[in-house]
C-alpha cells in the first residue's frame, strides 16, 4: 500500500496516548490483506472494505451505522488532546 504520511503537525490530529501510529499500522495491515484477498486497488481499498463490512453486518445481525458511529466516537477519543 502506498503510504502517505503527513509530517505537518497541523494535519495530523493529536495523539494523547501515543498509540495512533500503531492503530494506523494495524489498519494498513488489514487493508493490505484485504487487497491481497480481493485484488482491489489502493484507490478503492478503503471504500470497498467498508462496503464489504456493510455486507458482513447484514449477515451477522450488526447495525453498520451504529458501529460506524461507535468508530467515530473511538476516533474522537483517541485524538482528543484533553
Amino acid at each position: 500500500m502506498t503510504r502517505i504520511r503527513s509530517t505537518d503537525p497541523k494535519t495530523v490530529p493529536p495523539d494523547p496516548e501515543e498509540l495512533n501510529d500503531n492503530r494506523a499500522e494495524w489498519a494498513e495491515a488489514a487493508l493490505l490483506e484485504f487487497k491481497s484477498q480481493t485484488g482491489t486497488d489502493t484507490e478503492d481499498a478503503v471504500s470497498d472494505l467498508l462496503a464489504d463490512l456493510m455486507h458482513w453486518c447484514d449477515r451477522n445481525a450488526q447495525d453498520f451505522d451504529h458501529e460506524l458511529s461507535r468508530a467515530r466516537n473511538h476516533y474522537e477519543c483517541e485524538t482528543d488532546p484533553n
